[in-house]
């Protein structure tokens, strides 16, 4: 099974209570008339997969089943270079030509150079290897269980430093306008990191219940919270909330930044949703399955995992008819 190879986090029962009160906005959503339409396709690609990025041209997708990783060319969807690993994969990053992924049962990551299908790189880590993101000097790596995150030298794998602490079981990060965004999952809080000085600054900054995924974009900082179906915004110059928490619903576990909007996927109710600049939600596109990761390629289609029936769904949207624009 698949939860025997997640964290901590992701072994909980995949049942969420939707808590309403007075700090949480109601839920906006568009008119169907503002719905556009989508095109969706599904493609096979292996049994358990678990998370995708975007590198270059290619995508790439993380097996823990099959202990792969995947590169495809999104335009061709010819066959895909396999790039296997020792470990389950659970999750993977890009920046520019380099590709990390992290599983925790290696406590190790891997790094692989674009396109060429040979590990240039192992590099053990603390426990936990949960997360990774990639920077332009440096990679950057969640320790659940240790409660730390450590910056790695890009070309040696070698620690900058020592591991960092950010709080309790961190899960995600995000690197982006000038920090590196640390999700704890285990408290409900995100630490800013200046990667200058590789400290936290500042308090943690307090979200949603079950934190999952975070994105930075459209001059804002995203977290998505599973436990109480919201979205929190911050502002990515101070860390401060930026109006209350969007209500989307369901179980939001994974987001992607688009030129007009922020995605969101709802492994709960299989929704692929967006965000607006001013909080609107609106339905892109109904899912299947399990979907656990989003990734958005060149030409703006978004991609979904779907870990149940290992395929991806690509989502496109078009425009309805008699409309324009």
């Amino acid at each position: 099974m698949i939860w025997d190879w997640i964290s901590p986090r992701a072994m909980l029962a995949f049942v969420v209570v939707l808590v309403l009160s007075a700090g949480i906005s109601a839920v906006v959503f568009w008119r169907d008339d503002e719905v556009p339409r989508v095109r969706t396709e599904r493609i096979k690609v292996g049994r358990l997969p678990t998370d995708l990025a975007m590198a270059g041209e290619n995508l790439w997708v993380a097996h823990a089943g099959e202990r792969r990783l995947l590169s495809i060319d999104p335009r061709r969807l010819g066959r895909p270079v396999v790039h296997r690993l020792n470990f389950p994969v659970l999750r993977v990053s890009a920046r520019g030509p380099s590709v990390w992924a992290s599983g925790p049962e290696s406590d190790a990551l891997v790094g692989l150079r674009e396109p060429s299908p040979g590990i240039i790189t192992q590099v053990p880590v603390a426990r936990d290897a949960v997360d990774v993101a990639v920077s332009e000097d440096a990679i950057w790596v969640t320790n659940g269980s240790s409660g730390t995150v450590t910056r790695l030298d890009p070309l040696s794998g070698l620690p900058l430093g020592a591991p960092i602490r950010t709080g309790r079981f961190p899960s995600a990060l995000a690197v982006g306008a000038g920090y590196v965004w640390v999700v704890n999952s285990g408290d409900g809080t995100v630490a800013r990191v200046d990667p200058r000085e590789d400290v936290v600054v500042g308090r943690r900054l307090r979200v949603g219940a079950d934190p999952q995924a975070i994105v930075v974009g459209l001059g804002s900082v995203w977290v998505a919270n599973r436990s109480d179906g919201t979205v929190t915004r911050l502002s990515s110059a101070t860390g401060r909330p930026i109006g209350e928490p969007i209500l989307v619903g369901g179980a939001p576990t994974a987001m992607a930044v688009t030129t007009d909007g922020i995605l969101v996927l709802d492994a709960r109710d299989r929704w692929l949703l967006r965000l607006d600049r001013e909080g609107r939600v609106k339905r892109l596109a109904g899912l299947r399955g399990f979907p656990a990761g989003l990734a958005v390629d060149r030409t703006g289609a978004a991609w979904v995992v779907d870990t149940r029936s290992g395929t991806l769904t690509r989502v496109t949207a078009g425009h309805r008819g008699g409309g324009s624009g």
